[in-house]
């Protein structure tokens, strides 16, 4: 797990590379504390290079890839690469990165880890392919000599990485099917530049910060960021989870495939479907996903928030012999949002070394700050403060790798939101009566749920009224200004719900969308603070197909979510926690934070560019009706009015 960046220069651009490099390189550190290094392209010729926090014994090491001087005595270049590096896998100086192959015609950054590396790596061998480390970098660049850019397609794995083709005289870039990852890049006439964050872009000076209303909005009204490939950042690109790249370094041009599409099944229900051969089938795929993800040269932990998920995980890794497992859990001493007892039973079931921590207001408005500017992008609520102090638990406990639960609600079905296309597909599939037995098997749990379903599911108003009917009681949203709002309302065809079935609802959220979104919290918090985190339901792609090529009606039964991932778990996971319905899911006291810290956050509403968005002078005038409300439901919309100018103020340099 690393940082990586770099810039290409087109048209004897006037641009110094190599402070352009550096400064892209040191905004990244936290993603690679334990060592940096250069890649110096110009014509024909490449130089390895090294920087300040290059290690000596990468420096006098006899590596094909080891550094010959350093950054700063390098003279202008065409392209220059970067790397950060977190050691996890091959942490000897062998796993040294920018790395080349035997030829030196091929160098790669890389950011991420490719779980199956060992079996590639003996296929490969079997092929005539001699390897010099034990890393997974080289393997990458000896599947890309093999397959060129359908390598991508051997991979099980999180990736973002570069290589350039010294033949061809171009940058491949590819990106891991679901967005574990994360990959930004610039491409004007004079440059072509990438990072794995954006600060890092901006660090570059080769773009300026400059807000992109149109993400803005979506943001705000429906809590939507990175939807499409230019983000909150004017000018920045992001590439997209499935996707590859190629720049010509000579020529300037571009050309941008997508390589994958996940297939899922249309089918609500099959005759032929054998259910308890299917629950066997999860339960070893699972069991492979965590044990591939165990593979490291350092200590491996574990997330537990006492959810189905991190739970099962865990209780995997019990039973592969890992005794004295370090789990990481945040606290609260509110029982309506802490799942505590229930990381304490698995905690205790498996022998774990169990890690607490229970943030408060205090904490976060000190941490505030770090907690948006490391995220890149404005947050939606302070459970990402949760897992932001995990992670910091994490990095104090000294342990380099975590595994982690996210993606399991995507992919088996565990939101309860999922109960309405149930109830549709029950309707259309076997009309009233199936869905009033479905209706009534839910309604036992969610009473409320079933009701509001109903309604959505027989209302005759077309969807984009519902939507705009449902935005005007958003009382938030009268904080915002009218005329911003007004602009670009047409974007509201765009929130449209298309899906036609469950699986059509969990492909869209697993499929750069929603899941993308909490994988990028999680990249930014655990790299904030030099972790690496692992999600094997979120990138396993042995797991996610088959899990997808299921038909709907399996994965919600008798009124209970994710079915199929509760009875593959029996035997492995404790059953109380399997069997639990009170999904929290890193819950937080929000409102309660928001009345503590609302004083000391007053000053980010006085600056200009806030006033573009915000209609400052209503929300002073309301300010504690709005922020000091500690004992009112979280609607998840609060946090943003504070997150939002918090964020423009931290980015245009204000605070």
């Amino acid at each position: 797990m690393c940082g990586i960046a770099g810039i290409v220069k087109f048209k004897n651009s006037g641009t110094d590379a190599v402070r352009c490099t550096v400064a892209m390189n040191d905004a990244i550190r936290h993603r690679g504390p334990d060592g940096e290094g250069y890649l110096a392209i110009t014509g024909n010729s490449e130089q390895s290079l090294y920087g300040k926090d290059t290690l000596e014994e990468i420096i006098s090491s006899s590596t094909l890839q080891r550094p010959v001087k350093s950054i700063n005595e390098c003279g202008d270049a065409t392209a220059i690469l970067a790397h950060r590096r977190l050691k996890i896998i091959d942490i000897t100086p062998t796993g040294h990165q920018p790395m080349c192959n035997t030829d030196k015609n091929l160098w790669i950054v890389f950011n991420g880890e490719i779980y199956n590396y060992i079996e590639l790596r003996e296929q490969l061998k079997e092929e005539g392919y001699a390897f010099h480390t034990s890393s997974d970098t080289e393997v990458i660049l000896a599947a890309y000599s093999k397959w060129g850019s359908d390598c991508v397609n051997h991979f099980n794995g999180m990736w973002a990485f570069v290589i350039y083709n010294k033949q061809k005289k171009t940058l491949f870039a590819s990106r891991d099917r679901f967005g574990v990852k994360p990959f930004y890049y610039i491409k004007n006439e004079n440059h072509f530049a990438f990072a794995s964050e954006q600060k890092s872009l901006l660090a570059s000076s080769i773009v300026q910060f400059k807000p992109n209303s149109k993400a803005i909005y979506d943001y705000l009204l429906f809590s939507s960021a990175e939807g499409e490939e230019e983000g909150m950042f004017t000018g920045i690109i992001e590439l997209q989870p499935s996707h590859s790249l190629e720049v010509n370094i000579a020529t300037g041009e571009l050309k941008k495939w997508r390589y994958y599409t996940l297939p899922f099944s249309a089918e609500h229900d099959n005759k032929n479907f054998d259910r308890g051969q299917s629950v066997e089938k999860i339960k070893a795929l699972i069991t492979d996903a965590v044990k591939l993800r165990l593979r490291a040269d350092v200590e491996v932990g574990s997330c537990l928030s006492g959810g189905i998920d991190s739970s099962s995980i865990v209780s995997i890794i019990n039973q592969t012999k890992h005794a004295g497992l370090n789990t990481f859990t945040v606290s609260f001493p509110d029982a309506d949002i802490d799942e505590s007892k229930w990381a304490k039973m698995v905690a205790d079931y498996t022998h774990a070394n169990a890690h607490w921590v229970s943030p408060k207001a205090s904490e976060l408005i000190k941490d505030l700050r770090d907690l948006i500017y490391c995220q890149d992008i404005p947050i939606w609520s302070t459970s990402t403060y949760a897992q932001y102090r995990v992670m910091q638990m994490i990095k104090e406990a000294n342990i380099k790798v975590v595994l982690d639960g996210q993606g399991g609600d995507e992919l088996f079905g565990g939101y309860e939101n999922y109960f309405y296309y149930h109830l549709r597909n029950e309707l259309h599939q076997n009309g009233m009566t199936g869905f009033t037995k479905a209706a009534k098997e839910i309604g036992g749990q969610y009473p409320s749920y079933t009701r509001y379903f109903r309604q959505m599911i027989l209302s005759k108003t077309p969807q984009t009224a519902q939507m705009q009917a449902r935005l005007l009681k958003q009382t938030e949203l009268s904080y915002i200004n009218k005329d911003f709002i007004h602009e670009h309302n047409s974007r509201i065809a765009l929130h449209e719900d298309k899906a036609k079935s469950l699986n059509e609802a969990l492909h869209h959220d697993f499929s750069n969308t929603l899941l993308k979104s909490y994988l990028k919290c999680e990249d930014r918090c655990s790299m904030w603070h030099s972790v690496e985190s692992r999600t094997p339901f979120s990138d396993d792609i042995n797991l996610i197909e088959y899990v997808f090529s299921i038909p709907s009606k399996y994965k919600i039964e008798h009124g209970a979510l994710k079915t199929l991932m509760r009875d593959a778990m029996k035997g492995i996971t404790p059953d109380p926690v399997l069997n639990r319905k009170d999904k929290k899911g890193y819950k937080t006291p929000n409102r309660k934070w928001i009345a503590e810290i609302r004083n000391d956050v007053r000053h980010i509403f006085e600056t200009p560019i806030v006033k573009e968005y915000i209609d400052t002078k209503k929300l002073l005038k309301d300010y504690d009706k709005l922020f000091n409300r500690p004992n009112a439901p979280d609607n998840g919309r609060v946090f943003k009015l504070i997150a939002f100018p918090m964020w423009l103020n931290i980015f245009s340099g204000k605070i």
